[in-house]
This record gives structure tokens, C-alpha cells and sequence, in this order.
């Protein structure tokens, strides 16, 4: 999923009839909180807007996928380190065929908020309605799904064996597919066809019975949405009696919230880090992002800019970018080198040869050898210092982004690069939602920048992205060699499979890898590390020492 895609009650005022913090000081001490006020998204993006509360229907925005993962708990419960983790899993274990094809699911005693047990035909529900949805469905083909799976049956309400009409790769199937089920209340939604469930996804009223850690209490959309501990969780009790979101829409809105003490939780957008001082009373913790990758996608298909067909000026334009000055001035320091489409933090899935790279970014920057590559492509230098080769320039127009600041001062390093070594880009910032309209094969756009995250495809195999005919290739590109390495680390075990097609795409950049930045998040003293988990998602937030 992109991961900037990836955004009726009232609330009563101020939280009526809660107490947000007890403060029973004794000297200095300060209780331990029992509630908190956040914004979506931290540790991860710019905050977003809730409006779906339903799994399946949603947008698959970042802040959709948050809330939703607070009310149902999916099959698998991937963690950050990129592993199933059992312990907050529904599933108790997967048993796999010797053919690897049938995956037989046993579920936990596990039960909805109304005291019903969560059986095997509520995560079987959650297929038919994923199979109902069809290509609006935003996360199909992920994983092969729903496509690859030739049967799905109840064996007992504890039991679910799926078939697949070939033999996988089971970590891509379990990480990628299995990883894309919600157990879901289907006694009570069975009512409704899913275009009625698309039209319903933002009313309360369909979430009055959950299976995860919070219940809906109150939600106005566009405004906030605030949970209650559910008491009759099956997993581990929320570590909060009550968590609020506010539905800011702007990285700096939220930072002064934090520092009024209007939210208890939220990040230091880059742009605004040399004012960290205003929060050095708050703790500390540094994100690693979430889990995915930056890079300028390319248009293969337009003519305009048929250039970038040739490896070699895709090769220069990879080796021109200085990655570590990136980091140092755009992202202050808080981000990670990244040299292919396989993320650097966590390096779970990284090759050794990309580790080495990632520990000596100078070995990856080399301007003198990308003007030498343009050189041998035909590309001579012309006037103002810019290639040309039968009479064109080479010179390309790039879509930013306005969601960051930091976005484009990343834009405005990399125009800087490239013109060292003959390459005229040009920047063009619009809308997050134009610039996502442009996107698709065939169009005259030329180059844009793009957030990918990886969830719920935790196995970075590549399938959907740079695949000929992959749902997020949005350049169209091609390469039949790419295509045998991308179905190989989806149906041969073995990571060796993976490596070879990272390190294969670190050598054909069929888009250009960008380095990945850090988030420092700041939290309220009375907030245990814990609790702020508890508001945060799909982020590994460590402890840190700020300069």
C-alpha cells in the first residue's frame, strides 16, 4: 500500500465524564495516565482523517488501517520486526501441506465483545466479502488474493484450510495473504450486500461488536474518534482505560497541539525540528518509519522522456544522489540509506550485499561514474551545462507531493545532484490525490516521487510493484528476467530468492531508491512507553537521545 494513500455520534465536549489524566502528586511524582489524546498516523506520516471503520471497504489509508486494527484483530498479527507474533495473533498456528498448497488456520479461543466466540466462518466471511468487493478491493493480487486460493473451508469453528491453485513460497503467502484477514461479525453484516457495507463503513453502528483491544465510543467525522477499553478482550487488556484521536490534517497543526498539551502524543515533522526545544520537557522516541520505501517512479510509456528505457541513465541519475547529505540536511540527521525496494529498517529481508551498501552509502555515490555512463549513452554536454543527444535535452519534470515540506526539500537536493551531472529536472507540486490520479501507465506525466509502505505485503518480494502488469508499477516497467526473480521469491522457499531480485533491482533501478527517514516522536512524562504503543501503528519506536 502507498503509505500516504494508506487516510455519527458526537463527541461529547472535552471527553465529558473522563478524567484524560489523574494527577495524584506526591512531590514531583506523577501518576501513571489511564487515557490519551493522539492524531493518526504518528511515527509514520503526516496525521490523516478517519472515514471508514470497516475492514475490506476502506481506503487503506494509514489512518483507516489504525483505527480498524484497534476494533478487529486480524488472523495474523504481523509485528515490526517484519514475524507473525503469535501472542497478539487470532490464529494459534498454520499448518502447511508437504505440496505447499493447503494451509490449515487453528484459530484461539477468541471471542467478540458480545461474549460470541470468533470461529473459523467469521475469517472465511472476510474472504467472500474480500472475492464480493472484486478490483476495488485496494489490497488485490497482494499475495495472490483472493485469486490463489482455489477452496476455502470451515473445518470446525476452529479450524479454516485454504487451497491454493499452486504450491507458494509459504512465508509470501502467510506475511502477504493470510495477513489480509479480519475475522469479521458476519451474523450481523450478513444483511448487507457490500456495496451497502461500503456506503455503511463510517456508522458506528456496525462496529457495536468487536474482537479487538478498544471499542467505539464516540466518532464525528472530520473532527475525532475516541475508544474504550473492551473489557472482554481475548488478547493481553489495553494498557489505556480511553484513546482519543484528533482528526488533524497537517504535520505542523498537530506539533503545536503537542505543545499546548492538547494531544499527549505526536512527531517533530523535519521542517520544524530546529524547534524541539519547545517539547524537551516531553519523552522521546525515534520511528523507523514504518515499513517501506521512497522513490521516483518513471514513465516507461511516455515518449517524452523514452530516455529512461536505457539502464544507463538510470544507473547515473542513482549514482548522482548523495544519500547521506539527504539525511543530514532534509531529514536532520533521522533516516536510513536505502538502495533497492526491499526496506532498510527493519533489514529483516535485506541481502548482505545491500547491508554493505547501507553501511557505506559512499560506495552507492559516485557523479564522476554516472557523467561517464551518460556519456557512453550518447549523452554529450551541451549548452548550460545540460546533455543533449539528437538535439534533445535531457531534461524531465517531476511530480511532488504537498503533503511535506520535508518531501520537497528532498526534491530540491536531488534538482541539485542531477544537475551536476547534466540532467535538467524540473518540479511540479500538486495535491497528494492529483498527483495520485496522474499516476498510471500510459499517461503524459514523467517522473513522481512516492511513499511506498509495505502492509499488509510485510514480504517484500516485489509482486504488484515492478511485475509487468503489477497493480502499483506505475511506469509500466518491464523486464522479463525482473518478472522470472519477483514469481521465484513468491513460490521457492528460501530467501536467497529475494536477495537475488533486491540485488538485481539495486543493479536495473526500474525506479530510483531514496534514502528513508526517522520520525522523532515526542509523548507525555505521565505515558509509559507501553501506552504510547498502544496510539501508534505499525511503527518500532525506540528510545533516543536527541542533540
Amino acid at each position: 500500500m502507498a503509505a500516504n494513500m494508506k487516510q455519527f455520534s458526537r463527541i461529547m465536549p472535552a471527553f465529558a465524564g473522563v478524567v484524560l489524566f489523574s494527577f495524584a502528586l506526591t512531590g514531583s511524582a506523577v501518576a501513571a495516565a489511564t487515557s490519551m489524546t493522539t492524531v493518526t498516523s504518528v511515527g509514520l506520516s503526516p496525521p490523516m482523517n478517519v472515514n471508514s471503520l470497516l475492514p475490506v471497504v476502506n481506503n487503506d489509508s494509514s489512518a483507516n488501517a489504525q483505527i480498524i486494527s484497534l476494533m478487529f484483530r486480524p488472523l495474523l498479527w504481523i509485528g515490526t520486526n517484519l514475524k507473525i507474533n503469535w501472542q497478539q495473533s487470532i490464529a494459534k498456528d498454520i499448518v502447511v501441506s508437504p505440496d505447499r498448497r493447503q494451509f490449515t488456520i487453528h484459530l484461539k479461543n477468541w471471542y467478540w465483545s458480545d461474549g460470541r466466540p470468533v470461529t473459523a466462518e467469521d475469517t472465511l466471511a472476510c474472504l467472500k466479502l474480500i472475492r464480493a468487493y472484486g478490483s476495488r478491493y485496494l489490497n488485490a493480487g497482494m499475495g495472490g488474493m483472493p485469486d490463489i486460493i482455489a477452496h476455502a473451508k470451515v473445518v470446525n469453528p476452529q479450524t479454516l484450510q485454504i487451497t491454493l491453485k499452486r504450491s507458494v513460497n509459504p512465508n509470501w503467502f502467510e506475511l502477504n495473504g493470510l495477513s489480509q484477514l479480519f475475522p469479521v461479525p458476519a451474523w450481523r453484516w450478513k444483511q448487507y450486500s457490500i456495496d451497502k457495507l461500503f456506503k455503511l463503513q463510517d456508522n458506528p453502528a456496525m462496529v457495536s461488536v468487536v474482537d479487538g483491544p478498544y471499542k467505539l465510543q464516540h466518532f464525528t467525522l472530520g473532527r475525532g474518534i475516541s475508544f474504550v477499553r473492551n473489557d472482554h478482550y481475548s488478547g493481553k487488556p489495553a494498557t489505556l482505560e480511553h484513546l482519543h484521536f484528533k482528526m488533524y490534517t497537517s504535520d505542523s497543526s498537530a506539533f503545536w497541539a503537542l505543545k499546548t498539551g492538547t494531544i499527549q502524543a505526536g512527531m517533530i515533522p523535519h521542517y520544524l525540528y530546529a524547534a524541539r526545544s519547545m517539547v524537551k520537557n516531553l519523552k522521546t522516541c525515534v520511528s523507523n518509519g514504518g515499513y517501506g520505501f521512497n522513490y521516483v517512479t518513471l514513465n516507461f510509456t511516455n515518449p517524452q522522456v523514452a530516455f529512461f528505457r536505457n539502464v544507463k541513465v538510470r544507473q547515473a541519475l542513482a549514482l548522482a544522489i548523495n544519500q547521506t547529505q539527504i539525511i543530514q540536511i532534509a531529514f536532520h540527521g533521522l533516516g536510513v540509506p536505502s538502495f533497492n525496494p526491499v526496506p532498510t529498517n527493519p533489514d529483516t529481508y535485506l541481502s548482505p550485499e545491500m547491508k554493505k551498501l547501507v553501511a557505506n552509502p559512499a560506495l552507492a555515490y559516485n557523479p564522476s561514474a554516472a557523467k561517464q555512463m551518460l556519456t557512453e549513452a550518447g549523452w554529450k554536454v551541451g549548452p548550460r551545462g545540460i546533455r543533449m543527444r539528437d538535439g534533445q535535452r535531457l531534461q524531465f519534470t517531476m511530480m511532488v507531493p504537498d503533503t511535506s515540506q520535508t518531501l520537497i526539500a528532498v526534491a530540491e537536493m536531488l534538482k541539485a545532484d542531477w544537475q551536476t551531472i547534466g540532467v535538467d529536472m524540473r518540479l511540479r507540486v500538486l495535491p497528494f490525490n492529483l498527483e495520485l490520479a496522474k499516476l498510471h501507465p500510459h499517461g503524459n506525466w514523467e517522473a513522481s516521487m512516492i511513499v511506498w509502505s509495505y502492509d499488509p505485503d510485510y514480504y517484500p518480494s516485489g509482486d504488484g510493484l515492478f511485475n509487468t502488469g503489477g497493480g502499483g508499477n506505475y511506469g509500466d516497467y518491464s523486464n522479463p528476467l525482473m518478472d522470472r526473480m519477483i514469481y521465484d521469491t513468491t513460490e521457492k522457499n528460501g530467501s536467497r530468492f529475494l536477495y537475488q531480485y533486491e540485488n538485481y533491482a539495486y543493479s536495473q533501478q526500474p525506479v530510483i531508491f531514496l534514502p528513508y527517514p526517522e520520525y522523532v516522536v515526542k509523548y507525555a512524562n505521565s505515558l509509559t512507553h507501553a501506552q504510547l504503543m498502544e496510539g501508534v501503528y505499525s511503527v518500532d519506536c525506540a528510545p533516543r537521545a536527541l542533540p
